[in-house]
């Protein structure tokens, strides 16, 4: 994957290879310290994404795009999505803080991250990363829970 650079914010682009380690969809997620329940809201459910980023360039990598997503549904509706803070992906057995509280990866380093979201549940469609510049970097396909 290849990022574009920001000369307004001064961000070299960047270059990395993305793997989607696991991805986790629930209605409902149970705290593991404290047993409380948090609910998504009607017509939607979590989505937590796990992801490894190992940079392969020659400067600092940034995970902007991984901190913003938008979802697209099967009939072409957009919505923007942001992070769920009620809930932790670790409560749904991935590992890895949320990527807002990662460091930007070295050349040659990795880090493990988790996005959680809440996607509609009503139909298919799929989560897009986008740099940026807003040049479209990678999707993940969803689909409602039965």
């Amino acid at each position: 994957m290849v990022t574009s650079p920001s000369d307004l914010l001064d961000i070299p682009g960047g270059f990395a290879d993305i793997t989607l380690v696991s991805i986790k969809a629930a209605r409902t997620v149970t705290d593991s310290h404290t047993g409380s329940t948090v609910n998504a809201e009607p017509g939607k459910q979590f989505v937590c994404l796990e992801f490894k980023i190992k940079n392969t360039g020659e400067t600092k990598f940034d995970t902007y795009p991984f901190a913003h997503a938008d979802w697209t549904g099967k009939d072409g509706e957009v919505q923007g999505l942001g992070h769920v803070l009620a809930i932790e992906c670790e409560d749904l057995g991935q590992q890895g803080d949320v990527f807002t509280n990662q460091p930007e990866p070295g050349p040659g380093q990795f880090v493990r991250g988790t996005i959680p979201l809440s996607v509609p549940s009503t139909q298919s469609g799929r989560i897009e990363f986008s740099d940026r510049a807003d040049v479209p970097l990678v999707y993940v396909e969803t689909s409602p829970l039965r």
